[in-house]
């Protein structure tokens, strides 16, 4: 497994658990997205955080199957 998908797969792990204690979904998502910016903002100049920020706003995702009864 490469570096990307191996930090992906911890912190989707990280999800599920606090999901597993009924945490509201919205909580967790909003801390994600947060922690997400902050990092970005740390990271970029303000150009390049404003196009990466375009991309996320941009970029079409599939929801999870929950009829599956997992996110994954």
């Amino acid at each position: 497994m490469n570096e990307e998908d191996k930090i992906y797969h911890d912190l989707l792990d990280h999800v599920l658990h606090l999901l597993e204690h009924e945490l509201p979904v919205e909580m967790v998502a909003a801390s994600l997205m947060a922690i997400a910016q902050r990092l970005y903002r740390t990271h970029f100049n303000e150009e390049d955080y404003q196009r990466i920020m375009k991309i996320a706003y941009e970029t079409k995702v599939e929801p999870y199957d929950v009829s599956k009864g997992t996110l994954h």
